[in-house]
């Protein structure tokens, strides 16, 4: 997948399949041609050969443009930012979405790890250089309107986003400035990708003290820590404050997907700013083959009602 057009068509082909209805969609680093700063610093890249502004704005059309094939399809393209969708049967959600990841090797949507583009720049790390356009907003700043779900290419650090290396370690490869950031937001479900090694999910409770620790002006490695890091005391008990969801994986082949309930119905309902349900929905495996069962959750959301003039 490097962003042609075709695999965009192949794309679409699958998810009007699906029987949902809203479809939402971000894109990530393999969409080179959806990444304009990409295909302008890219000219002569084999991947995407003759790329050009008017590449872009082919592909940038067919997922946005009202008579282009996407919207045709009911799929909704999120840029980044903050998105509020209203459901069908009265329901209504509120989304921070964003494409981009950390630099790897060269692929779209990246930037540097001293980079925090999720953040205000008032706090972050303190050897961090700031690029945040849009940063996430703090459950604090909006606890009657909070962000109910967010949607990343990429992991937050430490969280399902291990890679194995060739002498037997696991590499930690997400972004500790993305992990400030669902700190502070706090929202009921983080949904990503993009570490294919790293599907699952698992939930985590946060301490009260947790907006202060991920606004603290600190150094961006005592967060990348292997032992009592210091987003440790963001969580309650520390690490023991995280329970990984270990699913029926025989269920799921039957139902063609993992099944999750948290919500007021449920044994173990998430509580709005304290708890967060972290899924890893990577479907490819490491060898690219689209095995990893897909999730379904079940929640609570606010109705649209409540928020209308």
């Amino acid at each position: 997948m490097t962003g042609g057009i075709s695999q965009y068509h192949a794309t679409l082909d699958m998810l009007k399949r699906i029987d949902a209805p809203v479809k939402l969609v971000i894109a990530g680093n393999h969409d080179l041609t959806l990444d304009r700063d990409f295909v302008r610093s890219h000219e002569n890249d084999r991947r995407i050969p003759s790329a050009t502004d008017a590449q872009w704005a082919t592909a940038r059309a067919l997922w946005t443009s009202p008579d282009n094939r996407a919207k045709q399809e009911g799929i909704t393209f999120l840029d980044e930012g903050e998105h509020t969708i209203t459901l069908a049967n009265g329901a209504r959600v509120r989304i921070y979405a964003s494409s981009y990841t950390p630099e790897f090797l060269d692929w779209g949507f990246p930037y540097r790890r001293d980079e925090d583009r999720y953040n205000p720049a008032d706090i972050s790390f303190s050897d961090a250089r700031n690029i945040a356009a849009a940063p996430v907003q703090s459950f604090s700043n909006a606890p009657d309107s909070p962000i109910d779900i967010m949607i990343t290419h990429g992991p937050p650090w430490g969280r399902l986003d291990e890679v194995p290396q060739r002498n037997g370690t696991l590499l930690n490869t997400g972004c500790p400035h993305l992990l400030r950031a669902v700190m502070r937001a706090r929202p009921l479900i983080h949904c990503f990708g993009h570490i294919h090694e790293g599907h699952g999910a698992e939930r985590i409770e946060w301490s009260d003290n947790a907006e202060e620790v991920a606004s603290s002006k600190v150094e961006r490695n005592l967060w990348e820590l292997k032992s009592k890091p210091a987003w440790e005391d963001g969580i309650t008990l520390g690490q023991d404050g995280i329970v990984r969801i270990e699913p029926d994986l025989e269920a799921a082949k039957a139902d063609r997907a993992i099944t999750l309930d948290v919500s007021s119905e449920s044994d173990s309902p998430l509580q709005r700013g304290r708890d967060t349900l972290l899924i890893n929905a990577a479907i490819m495996t490491v060898n690219y083959d689209p095995a990893n069962p897909p999730w379904l959750i079940e929640v609570d959301l606010p109705a649209a009602s409540i928020y209308s003039p």
